[in-house]
């Protein structure tokens, strides 16, 4: 069919959401739309993948959406807007396997122009998604390729990562193949398993302390950080091991080093004792310096594609391509190189300069067997201090500069790497005043949670993966709490629970563990001990860049009141209803086994319940028969017009009676009892089904 012009397209955009919801009766729908349009898969008018890529060191997979208008994501900064989704397959080598799918709010964005007068369009936004996976030792790399797929405001389909189902209207498909870090304790030292066991068992002991009088561990202990700490490659071993694989590494590559140190420190030994190394290897050390001083944004081993912004845990990410198998010094069991790259943003408040944010750091290694490889560099950001309210959007221009091995000074990379530009989309400033502010809890925005009945609203989401949430749900385990935190750095705060049926109350105060980064940007954890009036103390961004309050496990089916209580007696709280009772599913039928024997045709007489205190749906299904009676209670229920094989209700049932007629045309057949949960579990997802099953086997 012929593309839409602009005012069709915005038409579709809106009818998107009927299509969606009617697939199975799409020949019925009415819409202005032709039905070809949604049938043709991926139409990237409004957004488009950029770059997908991989941290080896927070083991996250990440993807780079560009949105292109101003318009038609279901409107602005002030209302909920659209979502943008990410699902991602990972094959190891033996097919894609499906990983989940993680989201981005994404809105109406006006145009607006730069400092130098360009639009600042496309806006790119950046979703991040932990990779659950197994290592292999350093000898042996593992690279796996990773396919994305991006869907507007519907969930692409799970386990097809052929594509073979419809609803692929908006979105596009990238693939790559990335690097998973390896282990480098190549071999268990004698003994040391033992050390590692009670290390386990006794998680507040330190190794240190575990060792401590014990000569023989402390040698097995420092064996096993030297296997751990890798050194650098000599340069003349470098130079050896590249001509025996015939990698054609440039001398000015293999010995950077060297000529960097040559070329920065004004010293003429050093220049002199570079010049001499290279002799000895058999290099041009005055060619091989002037093809350096030359090869100011050379991107032929490395090349910055995307720079975007994680809109939702404030990160800067920037994800790049290495392009060779060698030329990185050394191997995955050496210390590599370092690629830095480093954030500038671009601010109009400030006369249009730009201004340093900060360096990430990813390690790269000689790989052979690969035509590229992409990797992400993740720069965690406080970004507070240029939001604004919902009604004055924030867009902000940043740029990215990556360099092979020596850290960037200024706007451009020295030697090998490349800069990019974009613009980013700040999140809208949701907390005003000096009181404590609670923002996220339970894994749900508190703007999602009833404050009176503690239940989760109508489009409540994760915070951590925009994954949606059943309205009406209630929690379990653990209550993580996320708040206001980096502007009251140093200042105390404690949290105080109110049990809403009962009267009672406690104060939280087990240990709490952030997470942030230290001067080199590597990952960093610090527990936070409560004092004896069960204070804690607010972190600075660094040390806690998800703004982490609190987690505990009430362990009740309570309506619980959480509040925040600040030094100076200022106060926040939230709402939440618990539950921390299982569902309760049974099911039994006329001769109970591991398989039970039936005629095709013969009758199944069965009972069954199904009760939840706060009951979403069960489904009770049979394969190999159908329903052909239903009472609940005693009490005979409609079925539906003739038979059913599924039957699906939202109350509870103590004393369900099926009966089930058995086909004629099969050898077995099953019949399953699922109680789905509206129930999140410990703020991370929501529960899994309660199932019980029962198999029979039919004879002529």
């Amino acid at each position: 069919m012929p593309d839409l012009n602009e005012k069709q397209l915005l038409v579709a955009r809106n009818e998107s959401h009927l299509f969606m919801a009617n697939i199975a009766a799409k020949g019925n729908l009415k819409l202005t739309t032709p039905l070809a349009f949604f049938e043709k898969n991926f139409n990237v008018s409004y957004e488009e993948l950029g770059c997908i890529g991989y941290n080896p060191n927070s083991e996250e997979l990440t993807a780079i959406i560009k949105i292109k208008r101003s318009s038609g994501y279901n409107g602005n900064l002030c209302n909920a807007g659209s979502h943008e989704y990410v699902r991602f397959y990972v094959d190891f080598g033996g097919g894609y396997k499906d990983q989940g799918y993680v989201g981005v709010n994404v809105h109406d964005i006006a145009d607006t122009f730069d400092c130098d007068k360009n639009l600042e369009k496309p806006i790119e936004f950046a979703v991040r998604m932990k990779l659950n996976t197994s290592h292999q030792l350093c000898s042996k790399p593992l690279l796996p390729k990773v396919k994305a797929v991006l869907s507007w405001n519907s969930i692409p389909p799970a386990n097809d990562p052929n594509l073979m189902q419809p609803g692929y209207v908006w979105g596009n498909v990238k693939e790559a193949q990335i690097q998973i870090k390896p282990l480098k304790l190549q071999v268990i030292l004698p003994n040391f398993g033992h050390i590692l066991e009670t290390s386990i068992l006794n998680p507040n002991l330190s190794l240190n302390n575990i060792i401590l009088n014990n000569p023989v561990a402390e040698k097995q202990l420092a064996d096993a950080k030297k296997q751990l700490t890798a050194n650098k490659v000599a340069f003349s071993e470098l130079i050896a091991d590249y001509k025996k694989v015939k990698a054609n590494v440039e001398p000015q590559r293999s010995g950077f080093n060297f000529l960097a140190e040559a070329i920065n420190i004004k010293d003429n030994n050093a220049a002199i004792n570079a010049a001499k190394v290279f002799e000895e290897n058999k290099l041009d050390f005055s060619s091989a310096l002037a093809n350096l001083i030359a090869s100011k944004g050379n991107v032929s081993y490395e090349e910055l594609g995307c720079v975007a912004l994680d809109y939702h845990h404030e990160a800067l990410v920037a994800t790049f391509t290495a392009k060779k198998n060698y030329g990185y010094g050394g191997n995955l069991c050496s210390a590599g190189s370092k690629e830095y790259v480093t954030f500038w943003i671009q601010d109009e408040s400030t006369n249009c300069q730009w201004v340093k944010v900060g360096t990430s750091i990813v390690n790269l290694h000689d790989i052979p067997g690969h035509s590229g490889l992409s990797y992400s560099a993740i720069l965690p950001y406080d970004f507070s201090k240029f939001k604004l309210p919902c009604g004055t959007p924030r867009v902000l221009k940043v740029r990215a500069v990556l360099s092979w091995n020596v850290e960037p000074t200024g706007l451009d990379t020295p030697y090998w790497g490349n800069a990019k530009e974009s613009y980013i989309q700040l999140a809208p400033k949701n907390w005003i005043g000096s009181s404590p502010k609670i923002l996220v809890i339970g894994g749900v925005s508190a703007d999602f949670i009833d404050g009176a009945l503690g239940l989760t609203l109508n489009n409540a989401k994760f915070d951590d993966n925009q994954n949606p949430v059943i309205v009406g749900s209630r929690f379990m385990g653990k209550i993580s709490i996320y708040g206001v935190s980096a502007p009251y750095a140093g200042m105390k705060y404690r949290i105080k629970v109110v049990n809403m049926d009962s009267g009672a109350s406690s104060y939280v105060n087990e240990p709490l563990v952030v997470t942030g980064y230290d001067s080199s940007f590597n990952i960093v954890q610090t527990t936070i001990t409560p004092d004896a009036a069960n204070y804690y103390t607010y972190q600075s961004y660094q040390l806690n860049t998800k703004s982490k309050l609190g987690l505990f496990s009430p362990g009740t089916n309570n309506k619980l009141n959480v509040i925040i209580e600040h030094e100076d007696g200022s106060t926040d709280s939230q709402v939440i209803q618990m539950d921390n009772t299982l569902p309760y599913v049974s099911m039994r039928i006329n001769d109970e086994g591991e398989c039970v024997h039936f005629k095709k045709g013969d009758v199944i007489l069965g009972k069954f319940s199904a009760t939840d205190n706060f009951i979403y749906k069960f489904n009770l299904a049979v394969n190999g028969g159908k329903f052909t009676e239903l009472k609940f209670e005693g009490v005979p229920q409609v079925i539906g017009i003739g038979e059913a094989n599924s039957l699906v209700r939202t109350v509870n049932v103590v004393n369900g009676d099926f009966k089930v007629t058995t086909a004629l045309d099969k050898n077995c057949g099953n019949i399953t009892l699922v109680m789905e949960q509206k129930t999140i579990v410990d703020s991370a997802s929501m529960a899994s089904p309660v199932y019980t099953n029962q198999a029979f086997c039919l004879k002529d």
